[in-house]
């Protein structure tokens, strides 16, 4: 009896060593989303025309979405952050709000300084031309834009220029159900 019990307690100790000792597998590949109910959530909330991208390459798939009504911004205020994967495993994000232009695009950018534009430009949102800017230390590349609409947009993330005009190129006005 001694014995058996002895033996089955030395199975679960063994077993709880392998569990502990080997890492779980992660994903190799990110999880795609479906940011559609957020973009049709924008679309009823925002009290700006919201922006949105179109036609982009099914290699960019969508991999995170939240959108936030009130909050730390304030009553009144709506803010959506939507990132994409590049097909180089880097994350390009579309972020933006009507609330304070300025230190929404300075927290967005993480104070990045200013660049000459990388050339060539994507066309501008909603009349403006965008703002380069780069956040060396953490690698982060950004393009932001303030409409007169009342909104900002920020597209940023560690991805190359190239994937982030790709991005901000893409960006169409959206209104409720459409």
């Amino acid at each position: 009896m001694l014995r058996g019990g002895l033996a089955a307690l030395g199975c679960v100790l063994g077993a709880a060593v392998l569990v502990v000792a080997i890492p779980a597998p992660h994903a190799a590949e990110p999880v795609t989303i479906s940011y559609h109910p957020d973009l049709a959530a924008l679309t009823r909330l925002a009290p700006y025309p919201a922006a949105a991208p179109a036609g982009l390459p099914a290699a960019r798939p969508p991999v995170s979405s939240s959108l936030t009504a009130g909050g730390a911004a304030g009553a009144g205020t709506v803010t959506w952050a939507l990132g994409f994967m590049t097909p180089g495993g880097k994350l390009a994000s579309l972020e933006e709000t009507n609330a304070s232009a300025a230190s929404f695009v300075r927290r967005m950018t993480n104070d990045g300084t200013v660049l000459p534009p990388v050339q060539p430009p994507p066309p501008a949102l909603d009349g403006q031309a965008w703002t380069f800017s780069t956040a060396r230390a953490r690698g982060q590349r950004s393009l932001s834009a303030t409409s007169p609409a009342g909104f900002s947009v920020v597209v940023t993330g560690n991805a190359t220029w190239a994937d982030l005009r790709l991005l901000a190129a893409s960006l169409r006005r959206v209104t409720a159900g459409g």
